[in-house]
């Protein structure tokens, strides 16, 4: 279907592990649409065989191909695809395309059948070139909205995150909390697994979902009662599950509401009540035009366009009025061509490809752009609100320290860390002696604990048949299952919930194998049965197939109670456990007792008592403060018979305090400069976290978020911040720098405070309870590794690695794109500004039958305007960052781009330009010539015209060498053209944009073919040959370069009132201030040296200012300090 395919291509599939033996199995039927209505009533095993796939290791990789080519991908047909025709009708659709049909009709309608050809031409080939840039734009920016979609957790050994597109019937998909659910599911295992389907059913209430079969007699219940089921598009509100896909894309539940629909929609004026036909004929057609859809930006500029239509009109009347309205073809010619030079007619579509570009860069930094408001408001972000784990941290987490709650001084441990935090290889140290715990005699007071942390926990670490260690889950848990295998107490060894039976484990498939392709590397198939990996799974392989514990029930994590609970029985005991770990001031809050000798009476409690409680609470500071995130772990032993319908509150009281775990997370390498370049561009950055406030102290110290000084309100529990009134909250001298245990309702105060002091604040977030800040948030943030589908559609970016260096790059990025937007703004609508001025000042050219000779021609305006002025607009476009954008505060998002200083520039250039190209045209035809204006020179191409023709052309030539050089000059708008970089060859940074240079060496070359070609000169261009009139043009070229660098001088002191300093000494009221002079500048191309992954500053230079910085800093800090004090 070429571009009116609306179906994706280069679908990944490499991901998918490919197995000993590449097996697959016959599915018992051939139509897989035939189970969708029967799933709830068949078992596992039945569904399994019956779409030829396995309970335990889904699709092979081989088999998932071929059932992509036959039965296609998982997608809804009729969804929001980038529609060809739209983008091809939305080119007729514009002020630019009613005006060129308005003057191709007069041209044909007067008789001059040249001009209208032209006229019709430059329509088709603009559409034509306008639909494949836009729709290629468009395709781009829906490619990169895709990879920040729903993806699906498929389950083949090891596990792997797949688009939502390439998920097929027979998948096994896992499910948890904020997941959209990805296709229709039939539930094989599940964990308090509850979905929110008011999508379908209109049920608010999340349904607790199980795994029971259904009788045959239940074929035709409701789609909400078949519980085993989950829908596509619905949400994962609580717990987890797998299950076996059994529909997707048309084939959903949602698909056939889609497609009823589609096929309802031509009648559904009859079935309910429309807005008048008036309205709704009003909004099609603002739809069409435009006005209806895409940024505000682009909204704004396509109503700039329609209103430059109205003064096209308005400077039609005034060249009808000059011609006392005797209305001829020559005073209608005259018309079309001012008509046509007042309007920018590629603005837009530069616009779009300008974008378009940003985002693919932006996706390569690794940000995916889902809404393009967001490239527009990035440049004025104030604030950066940043989570601290994973993102301003490494997120590579390991358990450092194991603190025993005991009564005795020798019971903390220390866990030797390892390059790669996922190998659970390594010793465990005491720390009074320094001598390892032994894994085989390892004492019951430290296993309890242990296990705590292994069992209370649904993350996997295992790994893949590369040999390399690979894990699923939150990264605590992880780091907690890690620290359980090195002592080899890990979950498989403990206990196996697994959704498969014992007997078919080890099966490659279900049923008979028709193909069977082994690998050529000599092993038999006797030899395979014993491979193993070495280290854990070995372990693991002698483990006996009877486990001690079986899950009966699980709480999740709670972001508000901030803890998690499991409760298993414990068949060497014969009772339940409650296990239970999370912030420890809540788990401390839930326990009654301790274990004083853990090591030699792990059975012995003993009241906790407010002094042990203190005691402990004060080892969390100490643990704390060392930047380690503390878990505390509990338990607490019931019976069997009171874990059916026990509530979380019964189990989650009463407990037995155990350990506290201290989990490392160094900061990333790059977040320190990530965070000092966005104070240097005038950006507070704030830190959000969930952890102990000692931690987020320490961590928030080290990345220089606040300064050893820092007063007491700039660091705050979300306890404090949000006990205070709003009015409170104004009062503060400035927004807290940190919250520590910070909740999704603290993130959304955050941002109404942020908004009633004026800031322009971005989010980040991952979890579903950051749904409503990232949407309330003026730029939200989603994490794409760890954050939730419900948080990444709710946001506007999507961090692809989760980094906060990437959220700087972002905003860096947005500056050019604005800076850049600007100045094609400034370009384009300048040359129009000049245009008009030749123009409207030419009606006074009157020949002897007193009319008006135009300096250009129309189509020589059409010429400029699509063919000169746009390719350099686009170039200026992809303009990099200047070396201080990244040094100067963010800008006024209410201004937006058309600020007064770009009103101005657009006429300061465009009037002097205009009055320097008719300048041309006066001292050839007047100067030379005697003003020999011919007769009828705008329609003929006798000899009498010759002179004319030649003023054209030098003006045609010199308002083209005029336009092309300007957008040189817009480099920079304050710094002369021939020094744009300080120290280096003016020409060296001409060059460096290649587009815009072969751009602008492209127009000049150009610029001879209209001039010297004949009969295209002289028959389409009404223009001739020139010679001596170079010199004008060269010579006026050089003037506008000069009136180019004096306004440059003088616009500084004139828009002083809109003056945007760099941000030097801008002192902060948390001990921190911001260096100047040769320090920002050295910051800033130290900033400006990562982005181009250059680095050319020696670090003896850095190390001497940064003791200059230090020294001044330090200076500053005491005066700061006894400010404070006064205050």
């Amino acid at each position: 279907m070429g571009f009116f395919s609306s179906k994706p291509s280069g679908l990944d599939l490499d991901r998918r592990t490919d197995t000993t033996i590449s097996v697959s199995v016959p599915p018992k039927i051939q139509d897989f649409t035939s189970i969708t209505t029967l799933s709830h009533t068949l078992t596992v095993k039945e569904i399994a065989e019956q779409l030829g796939t396995s309970q335990g290791d889904g699709l092979s990789k081989n088999e998932a191909v071929r059932r992509l080519e036959t039965c296609g991908e998982n997608l809804l047909e009729g969804g929001d695809s980038v529609s060809a025709w739209k983008v091809f009708i939305k080119q007729l659709a514009n002020a630019l395309t009613v005006v060129l049909f308005a003057a191709m009709a007069l041209s044909f309608g007067v008789g001059d059948y040249v001009e209208g050809g032209v006229i019709a031409a430059v329509i088709t080939l603009n559409t034509i070139v306008g639909f494949f840039q836009e729709y290629r734009a468009e395709k781009t920016m829906d490619s990169l909205r895709q990879l920040s979609s729903p993806t699906a957790q498929v389950e083949p050994s090891p596990r792997y995150r797949a688009g939502v597109l390439t998920l097929l019937t027979g998948d096994l998909v896992s499910i948890k909390v904020g997941d959209v659910v990805p296709a229709d599911l039939r539930l094989v295992s599940v964990s308090n697994l509850e979905i929110s389907e008011q999508l379908l059913t209109g049920e608010s209430v999340p349904v607790a979902k199980n795994v029971q079969t259904y009788g045959s007699n239940e074929l035709d219940i409701p789609i909400g009662d078949r519980l085993n089921l989950c829908y596509a598009s619905t949400i994962v509100s609580k717990g987890r599950g797998i299950g076996i896909t059994v529909g997707t894309g048309m084939n959903t539940q949602i698909g056939i509401i889609a497609a009823a629909i589609s096929g309802q929609k031509k009648n559904s004026a009859e079935d309910g009540e429309q807005p008048p036909f008036f309205h709704r004929t009003l909004e099609k057609i603002k739809t069409i035009m435009g006005l209806r859809s895409g940024t505000p930006l682009q909204i704004k500029l396509a109503k700039l366009a329609y209103l430059l239509f109205l003064f096209a009109c308005g400077l039609i009347l005034i060249v009808f009025a000059v011609a006392r309205f005797k209305i001829t073809n020559e005073v209608v010619l005259y018309g079309i061509a001012t008509a046509i030079a007042i309007i920018p007619e590629s603005l837009v579509a530069v616009l779009t490809l300008t974008m378009a570009v940003g985002t693919m860069k932006m996706a390569k930094e690794h940000v995916i752009v889902r809404k393009l408001d967001a490239l527009e408001n990035l440049g004025g972000v104030t604030d950066i609100c940043s989570d601290k784990t994973g993102t301003l941290t490494l997120g590579q987490m390991s358990v450092q320290k194991l603190w025993l709650a005991s009564d005795k001084i020798n019971s903390e441990f220390t866990a030797e860390l390892n390059p790669n935090a996922l190998d659970p290889n390594g010793k465990i140290t005491r720390d009074s002696d320094a001598t390892p715990l032994e894994v085989n005699s390892l004492p019951e007071g430290i296993a309890q604990a242990v296990r705590v942390s292994a069992l209370c926990n649904v993350a996997s670490v295992r790994k893949n048949l590369k040999g390399q260690w690979k894990s699923t889950g939150d990264p605590t848990e992880v780091a907690l299952q890690v620290f359980s295998m090195k002592l080899g107490l890990g979950r498989a060894v403990l206990t196996d919930d697994s959704a498969v039976p014992e007997e078919q484990r080890g099966r490659p498939a279900l049923g008979e194998v028709i193909e069977e392709v082994p690998r050529n590397d000599g092993v038999t198939e006797e030899k395979r049965e014993k491979v193993r990996f070495e280290g854990v799974e070995e372990e693991e392989a002698e483990v006996p197939k009877e486990r001690r514990f079986d899950l009966k029930l699980e709480f999740p994590f709670s972001s508000e109670l901030k803890r998690m609970t499991t409760i298993y029985v414990d068949k060497e005991i014969g009772q339940a456990v409650v296990l239970i770990k999370g912030a420890p001031e809540r788990i401390l809050d839930a326990s009654i007792e301790y274990v004083p000798s853990p090591e030699t009476e792990p059975k012995t409690t003993a009241p906790l008592t407010e002094e042990t409680k203190t005691f402990i609470l004060n080892k969390y500071e100490q643990l704390a403060s060392q930047g380690l995130r503390v878990i505390g772990l509990a338990h607490k032993v019931i019976p069997i018979s009171h874990v059916e319908g026990i509530a979380r509150d019964a189990a989650e009281q009463g407990l037995t305090f155990l350990a506290l775990a201290g989990i490392s997370d160094p900061p990333r390498p790059e977040t320190l400069g990530a965070v000092r370049a966005c104070k240097n561009a005038g950006i507070v950055v704030h830190m959000l976290t969930g952890d102990h406030i000692s931690t987020a102290r320490a961590i928030a110290q080290a990345v220089e978020i606040i300064g050893p000084d820092a007063p007491k309100s700039a660091v705050m529990t979300a306890t404090e911040f949000d006990k205070l009134t709003d009015r409170e909250i104004d009062e503060l001298p400035e927004l807290p720098l940190v919250i520590a245990r910070c909740a999704p309702d603290t993130k959304v105060r955050m941002i109404h405070a942020g908004k009633r002091r004026g800031k322009h604040l971005s989010m980040s977030g991952d979890g579903v309870n950051d749904s409503p800040a990232l949407k309330l948030a003026p730029v939200g943030i989603a994490m794409g590794m760890a954050g939730s589908d419900v948080a990444k559609d709710a946001a506007d970016l999507v961090l692809t690695d989760d980094n906060f260096d990437s959220i700087r790059v972002a905003v860096s990025e947005g500056r050019r794109l604005f800076v850049n937007i600007q100045r094609f703004i400034i370009h384009l609508l300048a040359v129009n500004v000049a245009e008009v001025v030749v123009l409207i000042l030419g009606l006074c050219f009157q020949d002897v039958e007193r009319r008006s000779v135009f300096p250009l021609s129309p189509i020589a305006v059409l010429w400029i305007n699509m063919l000169t002025s746009a390719p350099p607009a686009f170039g200026l476009g992809l303009e990099k960052a200047a070396a201080d954008s990244m040094l100067r505060p963010p800008h006024d998002v209410k201004d937006g781009v058309f600020s007064w200083p770009v009103v101005i520039d657009c006429f300061a250039y465009g009037i002097v330009m205009g009055a320097l190209s008719l300048a041309v045209f006066v001292i050839v035809v007047y100067g030379r010539y005697d003003g020999q204006l011919g007769l009828n020179c705008n329609h003929s191409t006798s000899e009498i015209c010759n002179v004319v023709f030649r003023g054209r052309s030098a003006t045609f030539a010199t308002i083209i060498f005029c336009i092309l050089l300007f957008a040189f000059e817009l480099k920079h708008f304050d710094r002369s053209l021939f020094s744009l970089t300080a120290g280096r060859p003016f020409w060296i940074d001409l060059i460096e944009n290649k587009i815009l240079f072969f751009a602008v060496v492209g127009g000049m070359i150009s610029v001879v073919l209209p001039i010297y070609i004949p009969g295209f000169n002289r028959k389409v261009f009404y223009q001739g040959p020139i010679g001596w009139e170079w010199g004008l043009v060269i010579g006026f070229s050089i003037v506008f370069i000069v009136w180019c660098e004096v306004w440059k001088i003088l616009r500084r002191p004139l828009y002083k009132r809109w003056e945007v300093k760099l941000v030097n000494d801008t002192k902060t009221d948390f001990g921190l201030s911001i260096s100047e002079g040769l320090t920002n500048l050295s910051s800033a191309s130290s900033t400006v040296s990562q982005l181009d992954g250059k680095k050319d500053k020696k670090k003896s230079e850095k190390e001497s200012e940064k003791e200059k910085v230090e020294a001044r800093v330090s200076t500053q800090k005491k005066g700061e300090v006894k400010h404070t004090e006064t205050e």
